[in-house]
Parts: structure tokens; C-alpha cells; sequence
């Protein structure tokens, strides 16, 4: 191997630097991607965020615990009809059975929309008074689960006396809300007194009095009267009602858009109606009120005709039945009087032809009279009916004519006679026809049934415990996987060392510094305690991050020869990686191998190196940079075996130009040919210009990063200011970096690799 003074390697460039990346092109393709570490870098995030994906999951399902214990229950009541052809009787033919494959089932349709119509919803909302809202005043989100532990027992109202609140099984029935429209939707406030009496008042409007259970009051109000009756109350002196007069119509139309109906089946004809609500036992009351103000609906819709036939012949009837009584005794006075008289063919013919003629008029009449209970005298039909009536009363009078060429004696026997006929015929005919309809109005049975009544749920369908809770534990950890990796991505560190040497395409981390639980207690007891900041490399020399310092420190010193001088400089892009740590912990890793070791703070602008050696920072780097004090003086002489050190000094008002002194440059020259390793502490590259001016003395600059804090993008603008600057750095210092999945202790560097450039 070459001798170092005869192929010097420079850490300064002494030409413009370049841009181009120097790596060995017969080296493994570092930059090649690589789906497995990718996996690996998401099971590496999760498992940095398990706590924080832990604490999230565990709060969501803590919250869903919450809601599944004070959410009220919802029940479900049904009922199921059965809408039945009107003559499932009727004859069939070829016609009508093809003519059924194209039926489209109107009934059930229409079946539907009459369940929810106005007409049978109102009535159930008005016996059952749907639109009085009263319940006891819980205590908001946790009252209603709390009452519902009391088993019915009644509670002491209010919380330490006040406010009211109930927490047992306290009730209340109000039989009679009436209020002016103005005060409707507006709550009013019951409180129960002693020896069955309450309070109302509240409302904003309407006035407060006192009351006794059971009795019916009438107050005027400014928008007029309002009337309540108490049927029922209990609970102690104090506990507090609710009580609201909603609107009857948004009553109404709250349970019809509550109402779910559909037809089971396709063309099936069976209808099934769902109602869901928080009260087992109004829902059923509610939906049986239903059922039955529908069938009862139905039936009278079905009998409404016939009833309306029915009246109307029953009045005519007793006038019939006294004509012919009339007609009767006319005859038999004139038989008594006149004897039996032999009437002539033609008078017989005559009689025949005007009794059928007298006969289709009756029959005519009586279809009118139906037709009259539908139709006015306007309608087509009933001017048919009339028409022809017409006709056959001009048929009757052609008869009457020949008729009265009879001698008077047959004239009158034949008119007797015609009218016991007619008449008898017509009350015959009529008795006949009511009894028809009595037998329709008594025995019309409905084309529908009610197949399943409604039936008290006894267990709520929502809210699904067990499901919510399992709901909510996936919903929060898939939150708190989401948010981890949100996390990750915008903050952009990078937390696997071979991602940096994919970037910079080349081998060129020399140490990944594990973290340390030990140096967070240190750093805890420290803060606590006040003074000197521990050193981990002398409290717990075996811990895992300074084993990593001391592979850093067999690369360091097999490269050492090829720096133009021994000064190393650490710096970090930005603040907060842990570079004062390293610094102090290294400094002593390497004086503990038997190599004399200044440390130097160079960190004008927060260096505290001075804390871990327990010396002050007042006779430093600034007083001898200002020839203020001779360099002898300033340096701490073995504040640890073999570790010299110089703390900051005098921090001063111009950092950077002052580090442009030439007694800078000097005192680094001086101190390097006294001691094996000079170690420089600068601020971060990225936030002042201090470290280029700094680094442009050092034989080898390394940049320092931290697990999960530096980004990409910060390594380059790094190596790019410096690059500028005409300084080369030789590596990378990963430090901070959690052992987890695949991850490895230390990185070690030979010196094939080449010095970095900014990646193009």
C-alpha cells in the first residue's frame, strides 16, 4: 500500500467542486430499489408508532364504549298484511289467463300508500296522543343509563339538590296539552311538589301556576288558552319534567317518513310494515293503532255502498208496502159490490202487455234508484234509464187506451187488478233487493287481512354492541396506522441507514449509533439534578450506542492517514441530533483507546459541551481567538484520561466573521501537532454559515444525522453548502437509530469508497 506522503488525499478541494457522485462502479448497485426493505420500512414505522397506534385504538374504542352504554335502544315492531284478490271466485277462460301474466298487482300498491296516508296515521296520533311529549329530565349523555340501573326506584332529584335532574324511575302521564300555536314545539318545565301537586312554567310566554294531579286547568295566555290535565305523577318533592305540545302535522309526518313498508315477495300481495323507535311499548301501541284504524278503514270502504242502497230503500219501502195495501182493499170493494166479472180475451191480452210493460218501468225504477245512490240525474246512464223509461211509459198509455174501450165494469176490474200487480210486483222486488243488501252490509268480509299483529319487541336491535365496539377497535387502529404513516410522511425522516446510502450511491456510513434508553435516564437525572450532564461512555461503558462509537472509531482511525491533518468535525444539518452527545462521548471513546484528544466547542452560538466536564465556559475559544488569553490557558487539561478541552468562551456578538480571524486557522494548527485527534463541535450546516467556515481547517468532515428527524432533502442541501464551500465530506453518522425490524447495530466503511458529492 502507497505511503500517505506520497498520494496525499486533501479533504479541500483546490478546484471548483463537482457535482457528480463518486462511487465504485463495480460495487454492488446500492441504488437498486428493493420491495422488501420498503415492507420492511412500513413494519418499522408501525412499530416505532405502536404506542401512539395504541393509544389512538384505545381511545376510539374507549369512546365507542362510552356511546354503546348511554345510547338509547331502538326497537322494532312489524305487522304484516295480506291483500287478497277481489273474485279469486271467478271463472277463468283463455283470455284471463293470459291476461294475468301481465298483472302488475295495483292493490297491494295502493294498499301501501293508504297505510300511510293522513287518514289512518292521524287517528292512531290522536288516540294515543302522540303529539304530547313528556319524560322526566335526565342528566344529559349519562342520565337515561344511569335511571335505567334503578330498576324503577325513585331518586333525589338534582345534583347535590340543584337543577332538578331525576335518576330512577320517575314518570309522568299527561292526558290533556292543549297551546296556542305560538307555543307549540316550546318546552315547559312540571316540577312535582308535595302531597300530589306540581309547578308549570317555562315555555317563554306562558304563565307559571301551581297544580293538583288529576284536575283539568284552563289558563289564557296572551295567544290564547291553554288547557292541561296531570293524569299522573311520581316523584319526589323537586324532580323535573319535560313536557312539550308538538305539532299535530309534523307528528303525523315524522311517523309516516318512520314508517318502512314495502311487499314481501314479488307480486306476492303480502305487505309488511316496520316501525322503529326508543320505547318498546309505544312503537307496538302506535303500529297495533294502525293496524287497526286501517282494517277498520278497509271494511267500511267495502260496505259504504251498500249501507247507502240500504237507507235509501228502507225508506221507500213502508210507502210501497202502504199502496199496495190501498190497491187491495179497492179490489175487494169492488168484488163485494159488483160480484166476478168474466173478462174477454183482448181484456185479458191488454191486461198481460200492460202488467209487462208496468214491469220493465219497475225495473227501470229500481235501477235508477240504485243508480241515484252513485250517480246524480246528469250522469249518461241515469238519462238512459230515463229514455227508456219514457218509452215504456208510452207503451202503458197505448195499452190504457185500448183498455178504456172496454165496458166501465172490465175498465175497473182491470185497473184494480193491474194495480194489486204492479204494486206487488214493486214491493216484492224491493223487499228482495233490501234484504240483498243486508246480507252484504252483515256478512261483506274485507279483501284484507292482517296476518301477523304487532307484538312488544323484547330486545333492541340498535345500537349492536359487541359489533360497535369491534367496529370501533379496527376503525382505531386503521386511524392510528394512518396517522403513524401521515406522520412519517410529512415529517420525511429518514430511519434506515441504507436509505442514505441509496441517495448518495455509495458505501458511506461509517457508524449507526443505536439508541439508548440508558442515555434518556442519564439525560433525565441530569435535567433533575442541574450541573454537569452525565457521559454515558464513563457511566456505562458497554452500552450499546458507545460500542457503536467504537466501531466508528476503527474506521476512523484506518482512515485517519489519508486526512491532510488530523482535525474531524462533526456537524449535523440542523439542531437537535444529538451532536453534542456524540461529541462528548466520542471525545472519550477515543481517548480511552491511549490517543491524546482535544475536544473543541465550536459552536459559538449554543455550544454546552463545557456541562458534561463540570468547567465553566468563561475561559475559552472566543479569548483565545481574540488574543485575549494564550491557548495554554484556555484548554482544560485532562478533564478525563487523555481528554483535553476547550468550552466555547465568551459567546460573541458577530460569530462568523469572528471565526474568519486568522488566530483561528492558528490555534487549529497549534493544537493539531499536540494531540493524535483534534475534534471540532460546530452549529448545524444548514441554519448558519459557522461549520463551512470551520470545516475548511478540518482534515475530514462527517455529517451527522438522526433517525426519523433528518430528511433527504436536508442530507443534500448539506452536502451541497458544503460542496460550495469546497469541502468534500468523507461520511455519514447515523445516530439515534431504534433496533426493530432487521435493523442492524453498526455499519462499518472501508476505504475503497470515495468522499461524496451532491447527488445529481
Amino acid at each position: 500500500m502507497d505511503s500517505p506522503s506520497q498520494h496525499p488525499v486533501s479533504n479541500v478541494l483546490y478546484r471548483p467542486p463537482t457535482i457528480n457522485m463518486q462511487w465504485d462502479p463495480h460495487g454492488p448497485d446500492i441504488g437498486a430499489g428493493d420491495p422488501a426493505v420498503d415492507l420492511k420500512g412500513y413494519f418499522n414505522t408501525l412499530y416505532d408508532s405502536r404506542w401512539l397506534i395504541g393509544a389512538i385504538t384505545m381511545l376510539v374504542t374507549v369512546m365507542a364504549v362510552l356511546y354503546v352504554l348511554v345510547a338509547k335502544p331502538v326497537f322494532e315492531a312489524n305487522l304484516m298484511i295480506h291483500v287478497e284478490e277481489e273474485s279469486p271466485n271467478a271463472s277463468k277462460n283463455i283470455l284471463s289467463e293470459a291476461s294475468s301474466l301481465f298483472e302488475t298487482k295495483k292493490a297491494a300498491i295502493a294498499e301501501m300508500e293508504l297505510l300511510r296516508s293522513r287518514m289512518v296515521v292521524s287517528r292512531a296520533v290522536d288516540n294515543l296522543q302522540l303529539y304530547v311529549d313528556a319524560q322526566p329530565k335526565y342528566f344529559p349523555v349519562a342520565g337515561l343509563w344511569i335511571a335505567n340501573q334503578a330498576n324503577g326506584a325513585l331518586s333525589t332529584p338534582g345534583i347535590f339538590g340543584w337543577n332538578g335532574y331525576v335518576w330512577g324511575g320517575e314518570a309522568m302521564e299527561v292526558a290533556v296539552f292543549n297551546v296556542p300555536d305560538g307555543l307549540q314545539n316550546r318546552e315547559f318545565t312540571i316540577t312535582a311538589l308535595a302531597g300530589q301537586r306540581y309547578r308549570f312554567g317555562g315555555g317563554g310566554g306562558a304563565p307559571a301556576f301551581e297544580a293538583a294531579v288529576g284536575q283539568r286547568y284552563q289558563v289564557p295566555t296572551r295567544d290564547g288558552s291553554l288547557e292541561l290535565k296531570v293524569e299522573r305523577l311520581l316523584g319526589a318533592p323537586g324532580a323535573q319534567f319535560r313536557l312539550r305540545r308538538m305539532s299535530r302535522l309534523g307528528t303525523i309526518e315524522r311517523i309516516q317518513n318512520a314508517m318502512v313498508i314495502t311487499e314481501q315477495g314479488k307480486m306476492s300481495g303480502v305487505i309488511e310494515v316496520r316501525l322503529q323507535g326508543d320505547s318498546a311499548k309505544r312503537i307496538n301501541q302506535l303500529l297495533s293503532e294502525i293496524g287497526r284504524e286501517y282494517m277498520r278503514q278497509n271494511l267500511a270502504r267495502k260496505t259504504e255502498e251498500a249501507e247507502k242502497s240500504l237507507a235509501f230503500l228502507n225508506q221507500q219501502l213502508p210507502i210501497l208496502k202502504r199502496q199496495l195495501e190501498q190497491s187491495e182493499d179497492k179490489y175487494n170493494q169492488f168484488r163485494n159490490a159488483h160480484g166476478t166479472i168474466d173478462l174477454r180475451e183482448e181484456a185479458r191480452m191488454s191486461l198481460q202487455q200492460a202488467a209487462a210493460a208496468r214491469t220493465r218501468r219497475l225495473d227501470l225504477i229500481q235501477k235508477k234508484t240504485e243508480l241515484l245512490s252513485r250517480f246524480t240525474e246528469d250522469h249518461p246512464i241515469v238519462k238512459g234509464i230515463n229514455g227508456q223509461r219514457r218509452e215504456v211509459d208510452a207503451e202503458i198509455d197505448d195499452v190504457a187506451k185500448r183498455i178504456r174501450t172496454l165496458p166501465v165494469l172490465e175498465q175497473d176490474e182491470t185497473r184494480l187488478t193491474r194495480e194489486i200487480k204492479v204494486n206487488t210486483d214493486l214491493y216484492t222486488a224491493l223487499s228482495n233487493t233490501a234484504q240483498q243488501l243486508r246480507l252484504i252490509s252483515v256478512g261483506r268480509v274485507s279483501n284484507v287481512r292482517m296476518i301477523d299483529a304487532p307484538m312488544s319487541p323484547e330486545k333492541a336491535i340498535k345500537p349492536n354492541r359487541p359489533l360497535i365496539v369491534v367496529l370501533a377497535m379496527v376503525i382505531g387502529l386503521f386511524l392510528g396506522t394512518a396517522l403513524a404513516i401521515t406522520r412519517k410522511a410529512m415529517k420525511g425522516g429518514i430511519d434506515d441507514p441504507g436509505k442514505i446510502e441509496r441517495l448518495l450511491r455509495s458505501r458511506v456510513v461509517y457508524a449507526s449509533i443505536p439508541h439508548s434508553a440508558n442515555q434518556e435516564r442519564l439525560a433525565r437525572r441530569g435535567r433533575s439534578e442541574g450541573g454537569a450532564l452525565p457521559l454515558l461512555a464513563q457511566a456505562m461503558p458497554e452500552d450499546i450506542a458507545i460500542e457503536a462509537l467504537r466501531s466508528f472509531r476503527a474506521a476512523l482511525q484506518f482512515s485517519m492517514p489519508h486526512f491532510k491533518n488530523n482535525i474531524v468535525m462533526l456537524a449535523g444539518p440542523t439542531r437537535n441530533l444529538g451532536k453534542s452527545f456524540l461529541s462528548a462521548n466520542f471525545a472519550v471513546v477515543m481517548a480511552a483507546s491511549g490517543k491524546r484528544v482535544l475536544l473543541i466547542d465550536a459552536d459559538l452560538r449554543n455550544g454546552h459541551l463545557h456541562r458534561y466536564f463540570g468547567v465553566s465556559r468563561d475561559d475559552g475559544l472566543s479569548k483565545a481567538i481574540t488574543g485575549a488569553m494564550p491557548v495554554e490557558q484556555v484548554i482544560h487539561r485532562a478533564v478525563m484520561e487523555n481528554l483535553d478541552f476547550i468550552p466555547t468562551g465568551a459567546l460573541p456578538p458577530n460569530r462568523a466573521e469572528f471565526l474568519l480571524h486568522l488566530n483561528f486557522g492558528e490555534l487549529l494548527e497549534t493544537v493539531s501537532a499536540n494531540y493524535d485527534l483534534v475534534l471540532l463541535d460546530p452549529p448545524p450546516i444548514l441554519a448558519v454559515a459557522d461549520s463551512l467556515i470551520i470545516g475548511a481547517h478540518a482534515g475530514a468532515v462527517f455529517i451527522l444525522t438522526r433517525a426519523g428527524i433528518t430528511t433527504e432533502g436536508e442530507i443534500n442541501e448539506s452536502i451541497k453548502r458544503l460542496n460550495h464551500a469546497g469541502i468534500s465530506p468523507h461520511g455519514v453518522l447515523f445516530n439515534d437509530m431504534v433496533l426493530r425490524l432487521g435493523a442492524r447495530r453498526s455499519h462499518y466503511h472501508d476505504d475503497g469508497a470515495g468522499q461524496i458529492g451532491i447527488s445529481s
